[in-house]
């Protein structure tokens, strides 16, 4: 198994190489439902994520909304149900051991300001997911309405997946490694 940091090297590697055959910019990724995105592309954010799942077709799916093509093909709502779920749980007893003298209400507050959909928005453009995305914004004319909470969500179905795929112990120690070492700022609450 790679480290991480040879993970995250390898990982970018095959993604400039993606880059270099006509992957689609940043900017187009919230643009277009009929833009292609190459399956290296999907391999490549496994390798920068040290993660291989038992279906080569599941990062694809992570990665697809169910806006995209008005949902006929298989999005990642199920998965991110799950990771939803899972992250709450692994957040929850994180911040609950790290902080054990603050209510219940604080926690709360602490765990949507740092693990929300707009901080795991973040989290999934650190990944480098934008270019691997595939979603539709509402509004035609202003196409990245919408996309902090499409990427916040792919980060819950990435964990959901992992936890679909390989086991509570993988989605947990994905979450402790990639999420939880992340400063959490008590300030925000």
């Amino acid at each position: 198994m790679l480290s991480s940091v040879s993970a995250l090297k390898a990982g970018r590697r095959a993604f400039a190489a993606g880059v270099a055959h006509g992957m689609a910019s940043d900017s187009t990724a919230a643009k277009s439902s009929t833009r292609h995105i190459s399956p290296s592309t999907y391999s490549a954010l496994e390798a920068r994520l040290n993660i291989t799942f038992s279906d080569p077709k599941l990062m694809e799916q992570v990665c697809t909304h169910r806006s995209f093509e008005q949902g006929r093909l298989a999005s990642n709502d199920r998965m991110q149900w799950v990771g939803k779920r899972v992250l709450n749980l692994y957040v929850g007893e994180f911040l609950a051991a790290k902080f054990p003298n603050l209510t219940v209400e604080m926690l709360q507050d602490m765990q949507h300001a740092n693990f929300g959909l707009a901080s795991l928005a973040e989290v999934a453009k650190h990944f480098g997911m934008l270019p691997a995305m595939r979603w539709e914004s509402v509004v035609k004319e202003a196409p990245h309405v919408g996309q902090t909470k499409v990427l916040g969500k792919s980060v819950q179905a990435l964990v959901g997946a992992i936890y679909q795929d390989q086991g509570a112990a993988a989605a947990k120690k994905f979450v402790a490694q990639h999420l939880l070492t992340r400063t959490v700022d008590v300030e925000a609450v």
